[in-house]
């Protein structure tokens, strides 16, 4: 149960009572709370002590300090008022993998649509993807107007193409002006789960 509420002067403090709540929830709450009144002095209490330890990193995160104040099973803590305003911490996203093309149309099922599906994908790559890399049946879409002009949007966009050395052997294509890796470059990344694989 949230219940938070501001005292009248002169203990103009803002209380928020965390009674039979997640740690998610309380989390959020305090959150919203700090969004809210930024900077201002506050009580938090509740009972559950994984949940206290939880909340006090919190609010170390956002440059909040907290004394903690036992109350029989229950526990306080005070968060004195904050000159500097501190901005919320959000967390940095996780960079894109990079990203391996094995195949030149989603299958099964009709191949032109698969195509065009794959392609509308690969149009759609997260900014700062490090690299898509085109290897196996993949090396088609080099052959393909329509997908090249995929990947160079991508190039265009700072997302560095390459095509397998090996695939390339094979086949008897040449690059099409992109980058030719040895396939080891990415056979490692593949082993260990750190490329999407499409």
């Amino acid at each position: 149960m949230f219940n938070w509420h501001s005292q009248t002067p002169p203990m103009d403090i803002l209380t928020l009572e965390l009674l039979d709540v997640t740690v998610f929830q309380a989390l959020l709450e305090l959150r919203e709370l700090l969004a809210d009144h930024p900077g201002e002095a506050m009580r938090i209490r509740g009972e559950d002590d994984l949940l206290r330890v939880n909340v006090q990193g919190f609010l170390e995160k956002q440059g909040r300090t907290a004394r903690l104040v036992r109350q029989g099973g229950q526990w306080e803590l005070q968060v004195p008022h904050s000159v500097k305003v501190p901005a919320l911490v959000e967390p940095e996203p996780p960079a894109p993998p990079p990203v391996l093309l094995l195949r030149s149309a989603f299958a099964p099922g009709d191949r032109a649509l698969g195509r065009r599906l794959l392609l509308d994908t690969l149009a759609h790559l997260a900014p700062g993807t490090p690299w898509i890399c085109l290897a196996h049946q993949a090396v088609e879409l080099l052959e393909d107007p329509g997908a090249l002009a995929i990947l160079e949007g991508l190039r265009g966009r700072g997302i560095p193409v390459q095509v397998s050395a090996a695939s390339l052997g094979h086949t008897g294509q040449e690059a099409a002006g992109f980058e030719e890796v040895a396939d080891e470059h990415w056979q490692k990344l593949l082993a260990r789960g750190g490329v999407n694989l499409l």
